[in-house]
């Protein structure tokens, strides 16, 4: 009789157990590497190797996952995010958009290093098709480290991508207790934990030990509002970046013009997206070439203002609102997949 108990019992614990799986929701875990997967030789050391723990144990890290969502993972690839190339972005969209399509995964997190973190996650809100949340992730302490900040940011990025108010958002970034959007989130300290913000409007949520609140919704069409996509065989256009500074080299410029295949250029202009007068030669060569040129700005925050000095209609170029120089080059890709009409391009940089 106590036999026959003892396995009704059990078997209740165990029904609801898979109860309870089946109530949670499926977070799809995918890893690049990065800090948050970084490994040093002591507690205290600023050296360490980026990307050296898997998925599997990264995720093993962090208490308490299991009990917010049932965790699938794979690993994308595992390398320092300033290796980043723009294969291993066509490869990344190729397994979200593989996951945001399978209707038994809920949402995505996606681990990866800080240094190109904003821009994988703007490239993906912009070309990835879904309602479903995207949360990018990392830290800037290895996993090694003392008072490593990588465990509680991943359980903070899984709790965001379960709330119910993440979903049609586009693809956000959760870092040190605070939520981003792709589009204005930059990187602002080369070392200390508070490296993330949004210069241009400030963080639009906050996740407190897997507490959710939003104050705000990001509102430029991103994800399944966006005409870009993309696939494994897909090629983004070559498109450089030049930084402005006293006293510019022309003869350099012009070298810049005999790179092969370059279609685009985004210039990180002084001030208001200002660019030397001295260089005219080069934007008019650059121009006669069909290369498409957009003025951002060095500054770090506030927006390029259309034509400032005559530039955009003298030269033919594009403002690039406020978007940084980086993000810039990511839709001048996109847009030159498209089309090179300048007014066409000039619409994009307003709405997405």
């Amino acid at each position: 009789m106590r036999k026959i108990l003892l396995t009704l019992l059990l078997s209740a614990s165990l029904g609801v157990s898979f109860a309870d799986n089946a109530n949670k929701p499926t977070v799809e875990i995918l890893a690049t590497g990065g800090t948050i997967a970084g490994t040093a030789s002591s507690q205290t050391s600023t050296i360490y190797k980026a990307g050296s723990l898997t998925a599997e144990q990264l995720i093993a890290s962090v208490n308490g996952l299991s009990d917010l969502a049932n965790i699938q993972y794979a690993q994308v690839y595992n390398k320092d995010s300033g290796d980043i190339t723009l294969s291993d972005w066509l490869h990344l969209a190729s397994e979200v958009q593989k996951a945001a399509d399978n209707p038994k995964i809920n949402a995505i997190v996606i681990t990866h290093g800080t240094d190109t973190m904003e821009e994988t996650a703007y490239f993906l809100d912009l070309v990835i098709k879904t309602n479903k949340p995207i949360i990018l992730v990392g830290a800037m302490r290895p996993a090694t480290s003392m008072s490593s900040d990588g465990p509680l940011n991943l359980y903070n990025a899984v709790a965001v991508a379960i709330d119910k108010q993440s979903s049609s958002r586009g693809v956000l970034v959760a870092m040190n207790e605070k939520i981003f959007d792709s589009r204005n989130v930059t990187k602002t300290n080369t070392t200390e934990a508070e490296a993330f913000q949004q210069p241009n409007g400030g963080t639009i949520g906050n996740v407190n030990m897997g507490k959710v609140s939003y104050q705000s919704i990001a509102t430029r069409a991103n994800t399944n509002s966006t005409p870009f996509s993309v696939n494994q065989e897909s090629k983004l256009p070559d498109v450089e970046i030049i930084y402005e500074y006293a006293g510019v080299n022309p003869q350099m410029l012009d070298h810049i013009l005999d790179t092969k295949g370059l279609k685009g250029l985004v210039i990180a202009g002084v001030g208001d997206g200002n660019i030397p007068s001295y260089e005219k030669d080069f934007l008019i060569k650059a121009r006669k070439k069909g290369i498409v040129i957009v003025r951002s700005s060095r500054v770090g925050s506030g927006a390029v203002s259309y034509d400032y000095n005559n530039l955009d209609t003298t030269y033919d170029l594009i403002a690039a609102d406020n978007l940084n120089p980086q993000k810039a080059r990511i839709l001048l890709m996109l847009s030159l997949m498209k089309t090179n009409n300048i007014k066409q391009i000039q619409t994009n940089f307003s709405t997405y």
